[in-house]
């Protein structure tokens, strides 16, 4: 998935935080990897599913050295302003680029059609507040450049990378804390003139601990049903991709029905096609099991149809 951002109201020095804390609210999967381009205030950020992603660099991971994620974009020439169709190594990317950002893109598993490009451009006419975009160029499959025009690595990302490094210093340093520890103990035992006052500044040191441990697993908890309640499909969502798939635009809609994935619609149309709506709806990646049916009163025809799992 990707989305670009405009950070030119927060102060430069706290755009990297701010942007940690809008990635899950944008990501609906529990375990959230990204890359991030900044281009002046405006942060061009991927972000992907990293439990799946994840799976496929553990044998990286196994050689001691964790590999890095990239998208295929940066390894491709930026392009001039206008929206652009970009042959990918799988499937087609549709992008809208504006003074060398890409200011928003969406890939298609297959050839985007006239409907979807329509869409795409009527989305960034909506968001910008231009009129008549066109396709600027359609760029066939490209050659992946050996560097990425990414910006220089982070340091999140270099703590991933020296991952194990970083582990074996920490684990040092812990035992030289619990060497020092267990000296400690054994000097508060020699002098019991002491325990009481010792005693008491070390629960004073645990205390802000536990609460700040409390608190992390409570807002670990929130996080997770968070997540939970953005991996069920908007309706307002789904009314967009059923308005936009049904093939009449004089149909209306009279009953809207929805629960656990099942979806019934009651549209009007004058002239209604059960075959041609069950086949423009079933076009949509997102139905599956679509039925259409004459419906009770004139020129109505109800539609049936299960909602797959969400992806974005």
């Amino acid at each position: 998935m990707y989305r670009c951002e405009d950070f030119a109201n927060v102060p430069r020095s706290r755009r990297r935080s701010a942007l940690d804390l809008k990635l899950p609210l944008w990501s609906p999967f529990e375990r959230t990897g990204h890359h991030c381009v900044w281009s002046g205030a405006s942060a061009m950020v991927w972000f992907w599913d990293e439990a799946r992603v994840g799976a496929g660099t553990e044998a990286g991971t196994r050689r001691g050295r964790r590999p890095r994620v990239l998208p295929e974009t940066v390894f491709l020439a930026k392009k001039p302003d206008g929206v652009h169709l970009q042959t990918c190594q799988e499937g087609f990317d549709l992008q809208y680029w504006r003074s060398d950002v890409l200011v928003d893109a969406f890939w298609f598993p297959s050839r985007p059609d006239e409907r979807e490009l329509r869409w795409f451009m009527d989305r960034q006419e909506e968001a910008t507040g231009t009129s008549s975009l066109k396709m600027v160029s359609e760029a066939p499959e490209a050659e992946i450049a050996p560097e990425p025009w990414s910006s220089p690595i982070t340091a999140r990302e270099w703590f991933e990378t020296n991952e194990r490094m970083l582990v074996g210093a920490c684990l040092l340093l812990l035992s030289l804390v619990v060497v020092w520890q267990e000296a400690r103990v054994w000097k508060i035992h020699l002098l019991d003139g002491r325990v009481a006052s010792d005693l008491a500044r070390v629960q004073g040191e645990i205390g802000p601990l536990l609460d700040a441990r409390n608190e992390l697993a409570r807002l670990r908890r929130t996080n997770r049903a968070l997540s939970n309640i953005l991996a069920e499909p908007s309706q307002a969502r789904l009314m967009g991709l059923v308005d936009r798939a049904i093939p009449s635009a004089a149909a209306r809609f009279w009953e809207w029905h929805y629960r656990q994935r099942e979806l019934k619609v009651v549209v009007g149309d004058p002239a209604p096609d059960p075959i041609t709506y069950v086949r423009s709806l079933e076009a949509e990646p997102l139905f599956d099991h679509v039925r259409a049916e004459p419906a009770p009163g004139e020129d109505r025809i109800e539609i049936t149809l299960r909602v797959r799992t969400w992806e974005r």
